[in-house]
């Protein structure tokens, strides 16, 4: 027999995915990424594939305003990371 639990069946509550994870990041003179610190490791920059920005959401107290680094690592995968030009850290872009 099958006990029926005290809550009803449905949806959970609503959660963001993908939230970018703060890092940190080795710049050169030109706030450009070196390196990048990513679980305990210290991963150098091969190469800088692309860069972009993203100002959006002007109107709003917190608007987005977002430099993006598409990078090639020496050891380990391809990231993506962006210098928040708000509040100035640099932040991983997942998903």
């Amino acid at each position: 027999m099958v006990k029926v639990p005290g809550k009803k069946a449905g949806p959970g509550p609503i959660r963001a995915l993908n939230l970018p994870g703060l890092v940190e990041v080795e710049e050169d003179d030109a706030r450009n990424p070196v390196a990048v610190s990513m679980k305990r490791r210290r991963l150098a920059v091969a190469s800088i594939e692309d860069v972009w920005e993203v100002l959006d959401e002007w109107w709003r107290a917190k608007p987005i305003s977002r430099r993006y680094y598409r990078l090639v690592m020496e050891e380990g995968p391809q990231v993506t990371l962006f210098w928040d030009l708000v509040d100035g850290c640099w932040y991983q872009q997942r998903g």
